[in-house]
């Protein structure tokens, strides 16, 4: 069990960028990791919990936001749209995953 979240982080000029990334662990630890090393303030906006958070992460930056990688890292500009579909965004995933994996003896 694992989570996906989304985080944004504001620059000092007002600038928004947002993560999406995994952690076995509760998301606020994450932030926490990654405050200590950025003077830009990060803030949890949301995280969904999942057996299958791996692919979950995996299929939200391959289907949803991989044109909108920035300078090879996991920070992107999101749309308001995308910020709050987050949620159903990863349900949508991990029901495809889980369909997947009962009906598909391949899907491990």
């Amino acid at each position: 069990m694992g989570y996906v979240y989304l985080l944004l982080c504001v620059e000092s000029d007002g600038a928004e960028h947002h993560k999406i990334g995994i952690t076995k662990n509760e998301p606020i630890k994450r932030v926490k990791q990654l405050q200590t090393g950025s003077a830009n303030k990060i803030i949890l906006i949301n995280s969904y919990q999942s057996d299958n958070y791996l692919k979950v992460e995996r299929w939200m930056h391959r289907k949803h936001f991989s044109s909108k990688t920035e300078a090879k890292n996991e920070w992107r500009k999101l749309t308001d749209a995308e910020v709050f579909a987050f949620i159903s965004d990863c349900e949508e995933a991990d029901d495809n995953l889980r369909f997947l994996q009962k009906h598909n003896p391949f899907m491990v």
